[in-house]
């Protein structure tokens, strides 16, 4: 199981949560030692989980997920799109399209693949497939 801690922006309808999670690196942002990546920002994300702690808006709280589930759903959000374009790339240069060619081929594909993760997500939204739960108030 994976676990996060949040912050509710927003109640949904059925028992569910928006909530705002700052995304953590395996690197763990001590900056002060490594220094390796620049001091970029951390990132926000907005994450939908089910509410059955009925926590409220504002309240900081823990989030759970099937490690699988959403190590999946980054693979499908990352990694898909690449593949693709690679394919597509790699396409082109069978057909000896040429560099420019072969570029706006796999440019295709990885669009085409950005567009399935999308609509795989929305869809999951819509079945009530949430791979996150919010476990307990901090």
């Amino acid at each position: 199981m994976m676990t996060q801690q949040g912050t509710i922006k927003k109640l949904l309808p059925d028992g569910m949560a928006e909530i705002e999670v700052t995304r953590r690196s395996a690197c763990g942002h001590d900056c002060a030692k490594c220094g390796g990546c620049g001091g970029l920002e951390t990132q926000i994300l907005y994450v939908t989980a089910r509410n059955r702690a009925d926590a409220q808006v504002g309240e900081r709280v823990l989030i759970e997920g099937e490690t699988g589930q959403v190590l999946g759903f980054a693979m499908l959000v990352y990694l898909l799109p690449l593949v693709l374009f690679f394919i597509g790339y790699g396409i082109g240069g069978l057909l000896h399209a040429g560099g420019g060619m072969s570029a706006l081929l796999g440019g295709i594909l990885f669009l085409c693949g950005i567009l399935g993760a999308v609509l795989y997500s929305r869809g999951m939204k819509r079945r009530g497939a949430i791979p996150f739960e919010i476990v307990r108030r901090l």
